[in-house]
């Protein structure tokens, strides 16, 4: 496990570069983030906030690349949460390509997770292109269609 630990943080710095940043100026500043466990960094692509972590699940034995968005706080009405849910729900079943809305609180986030085992640097890369152009184009959709708070 800790090969592939190592493997996919090298992974996610590599496609950092590859977008144009740098690695180190994007690394999460919370103390987990630098524990042995956990190494994670956050971008900014549009008017998407993107986490990228890698993680080790000891209990699990497993390794797993997670890359979540915030992409907009619920509407302050709650009668039209049902209507969001539901299209949520569509968006999802329509086929996100490896992505996947969820709720956090009273945030709505696109998140896609997988083990890091067999994980090569194009993966890496389309997970993070992919999920960030998702939340950017989302939000601003979600905002206007139901009067959701771009997060």
């Amino acid at each position: 496990m800790e090969n592939d630990f190592e493997n996919a943080k090298k992974l996610v710095e590599a496609t950092i570069r590859k977008i144009g940043l740098d690695p180190a100026n994007c690394r999460a500043s919370s103390g987990s983030s630098t524990s042995a466990g956990q190494a994670a960094w956050t971008l900014k692509r549009g008017s998407a906030s993107v986490l990228v972590a890698v993680t080790k699940r000891e209990d699990e034995g497993v390794a797993y690349l997670r890359v979540a968005s915030p992409v907009v706080t619920l509407p302050a009405d709650p009668a039209r949460h049902e209507a969001l849910f539901r299209k949520l729900l569509e968006l999802n079943a329509a086929g996100l390509a490896n992505a996947a809305f969820g709720l956090m609180g009273d945030r709505v986030v696109v998140v896609s997770e997988r083990p890091v085992a067999g994980l090569d640097e194009g993966e890496v890369d389309q997970t993070v292109r992919h999920l960030a152009a998702v939340a950017d184009t989302f939000d601003d959709r979600l905002e206007k269609d139901f009067g959701a708070t771009r997060a």
